[in-house]
């Protein structure tokens, strides 16, 4: 037996063996190939305002023949080259310059995913005598972030969502323990709409914090942006327009583009000084090979037309509502995110797949991805799905108990 078996073997005792299901998408339904033309209703895509799979809108058909129109004079199907060497189109500007104008930012730095943006950042700004404080659930990308800063950036985690242990850490964080030395920045790490529990970062808490201690703010709003906030600019958007006396500023302002948006890449908005410094520290920046045009002007594109899907957006709180009617009447879930609890991940699985037998096409999260014993079905919401599918997703989900 081979060290790989052994680790695959001692995974599948746990219940954590994970494999890659060939899956053909088409609007709301699923097909896996091995299942004879078999569809389910997908409730596992993070296609939140419908855009990826929607042909009666007429907005990918739109753009498919502007992109002909264009090509092949100034249309990339592919970029071989990194951003730093040729790869650094004219694309890239324009959709930075669209996003740093959306989110009122002075620059906007545009990466392949999500991942990179978050794994990269931290470690390219954070300098020696730096504490970073970072909530306990921030996403497995900013955690190898963290992990990857120098040494002498000292990070530490507070509970979910507990300002008032962050307040303590603030007040304690002005001093090295380790130097004895006058800290050189704080910045707290978080995000506004959190990925597995669907729950919200306490931004007007944190506004407050802010303005007594002065730290810079990474915030991630992956699962919020174009769903939330001001013609869909996010919960920080949201926040600030409803509290333009006490504001509350994020130094990085991360935003993805293969959730709401339906395409490809992430972006952090920031200023002009800390988008040069990343450029010159970035590492998943400066080796990795930039993006091809035709997914940088399809991101533009949607970009240019957030405000159009307000339909949308109205259409996802209703279908919370009609979850809460059924499951959480009395504590209703917030968001489009809908954790169910199963607790152990045999249970996750079976969940999961009782699910599949009425049609569904729903994800088991286990440990590690979440706390042990606190495995779920994670459910994601997307406006083009129908609300009697969805009751009728939520009854079978309320007989599990």
């Amino acid at each position: 037996m081979t060290r790989e078996t052994e680790i695959l073997d001692t995974l599948q005792q746990q219940g954590n063996l994970r494999r890659l299901n060939v899956l053909r998408s088409a609007g709301t339904m699923v097909y896996p190939d091995s299942n004879d033309g078999k569809g389910y209703y997908n409730l596992s895509s993070n296609d939140y305002l419908g855009l990826g799979g929607d042909e009666a809108s007429g907005l990918q058909h739109e753009f498919l023949e502007s992109a002909i129109r264009e090509w092949p004079d100034s249309f990339l199907l592919g970029n071989p080259s990194s951003r730093l060497m040729t790869g650094n189109t004219p694309a890239y500007a324009a959709l930075e310059t669209c996003l740093a104008r959306l989110l009122h930012a002075e620059a906007a730095l545009v990466l392949g995913s999500g991942f990179a943006v978050n794994s990269g950042a931290l470690p390219a700004v954070a300098q020696r005598g730096d504490l970073i404080l970072a909530d306990k659930l921030v996403h497995a990308s900013l955690i190898d972030g963290l992990r990857l800063c120098e040494a002498g950036v000292e990070w530490r985690r507070f509970r979910h969502n507990d300002m008032e242990q962050l307040a303590a850490m603030l007040a304690a964080g002005s001093f090295s323990e380790t130097t004895k030395n006058e800290r050189k920045r704080i910045i707290v790490v978080t995000e506004s709409l959190f990925s597995m529990d669907g729950d919200f970062a306490p931004l007007e808490r944190l506004a407050e914090l802010q303005q007594e201690y002065g730290f810079l703010l990474y915030l991630d709003e992956a699962h919020a942006f174009g769903v939330y906030g001001p013609e869909g600019t996010g919960l920080l958007a949201a926040y600030n327009a409803a509290h333009p006396d006490k504001p509350l500023h994020a130094a990085y302002h991360v935003v993805t583009f293969g959730k709401a948006i339906a395409s490809a890449g992430a972006a952090v908005a920031c200023s002009q000084e800390t988008k040069e410094l990343l450029v010159n520290r970035m590492r998943p920046l400066i080796f990795s090979t930039a993006l091809p045009d035709i997914s940088l002007r399809w991101t533009r594109f949607v970009l240019e037309r957030l405000p159009q899907f307000g339909a949308r957006r109205e259409r996802l709180r209703e279908l919370i509502a009609v979850v809460n009617d059924v499951l959480r009447p009395e504590v209703p879930y917030g968001s489009q995110i809908i954790p169910i609890p199963a607790g152990s991940n045999d249970r996750a699985l079976e969940m999961a797949a009782a699910l599949r037998d009425e049609g569904f096409w729903t994800t088991a999260i286990r440990h590690p991805t979440v706390p042990r014993g606190e495995a779920r079905i994670r459910v994601s919401l997307c406006a083009h799905h129908e609300p009697h599918e969805i009751e009728r997703f939520a009854k079978l989900c309320k007989l599990f108990g």
